[in-house]
């Protein structure tokens, strides 16, 4: 018992001792713990708010993925075929050109 009354001496002298050098009252001191758990808590709540969007937002990436890669390679097949297309012009320009530095 007297272990319990010592600790809790030494546990008010420096809960005194805090507030003295704080400045505040018991009051202010609550108060202020009090708005720094509720900054805390909303905090928390916004987090696992954004949390859920961010997961909602990836599944409907994963979602649409392979939509994305057909569309890609569609994109790589027209590029490859204007490419192909192209590519004979571009040679008898080459030709050309070379031509007209030889001389």
């Amino acid at each position: 018992m007297k272990t319990f009354f010592k600790v809790a001496g030494v546990g008010a002298f420096l809960f005194g001792a805090h507030l003295y050098y704080h400045k505040e009252t018991p009051a202010e001191f609550v108060q202020r713990v009090r708005h720094y758990f509720l900054v805390k808590k909303q905090a928390y709540g916004d987090l696992k708010t954004a949390q859920k969007a961010f997961s909602t937002a990836m599944a409907e990436l994963k979602a649409q993925l392979p939509e994305l890669q057909e569309a890609i390679s569609d994109l790589q097949r027209d590029i490859d075929e204007a490419r192909f297309q192209i590519q004979p012009r571009i040679d008898e320009i080459n030709k050309y050109t070379d031509k007209i530095k030889k001389s």
